[in-house]
């Protein structure tokens, strides 16, 4: 096997890019390190040398994704509070979506096992309450919170409803587009 020589930066984009597609294939548990490294034309050994494992990868991917949630926050804080503001951020979300965080998604929906122990170690389903506060306040009811959440989360139910049919990307954004301009109707 010829190991693809790459800068070190293009090398970590290209496992995760490669982990994320093949852990949503065949499943986390499914993949193994040298799955990984068949894919991407290196040994096992480089892999390491940027890895220590899948699991180091999966806290990679969750990173990058936490840094997206933290740039809307920023975006949040930016913003005048107005009963729009949740609408504005929840689609400024779904409109940021592209492949890679459509991949993510469907990485969560076929790895449930793995995504429920990220949860367990602080995952990612607590991440959008800290936007729907500073956008709704911290004495806002349960049901606006929840309608918020909701309104952050139709890309992943736009995907999951999609499963089995012959829905494009595009097909799933627009819909969660239009359940997220729903959710977000003032009362």
């Amino acid at each position: 096997m010829t190991a693809t020589r790459r800068a070190g930066s293009e090398t970590r984009a290209e496992i995760l890019r490669v982990a994320l597609e093949l852990f949503t294939e065949r499943g986390f548990e499914g993949t193994s390190i040298r799955d990984l490294s068949e894919a991407l034309g290196m040994t096992k050994s480089s892999l390491y040398y940027h890895f220590e494992g899948k699991e180091a990868i999966i806290q990679a991917l969750l990173a990058s994704r936490r840094a997206e949630v933290d740039e809307l926050l920023e975006w949040i804080d930016g913003q005048e509070p107005g009963p729009e503001l949740l609408r504005r951020a929840a689609l400024r979300w779904v409109d940021s979506t592209g492949r890679e965080r459509i991949l993510g998604m469907r990485f969560a929906h076929a790895n449930g096992p793995t995504m429920a122990r990220l949860a367990a170690q602080g995952g990612t389903r607590g991440w959008f309450d800290e936007a729907i506060t500073r956008i709704l306040g911290p004495d806002a009811p349960m049901p606006s919170r929840l309608r918020a959440r909701m309104a952050f989360d139709t890309v992943s139910a736009a995907l999951f409803a999609a499963q089995g049919q012959p829905a494009s990307e595009a097909d799933v954004l627009a819909a969660a587009r239009a359940a997220t301009i729903a959710l977000t109707a003032p009362d």
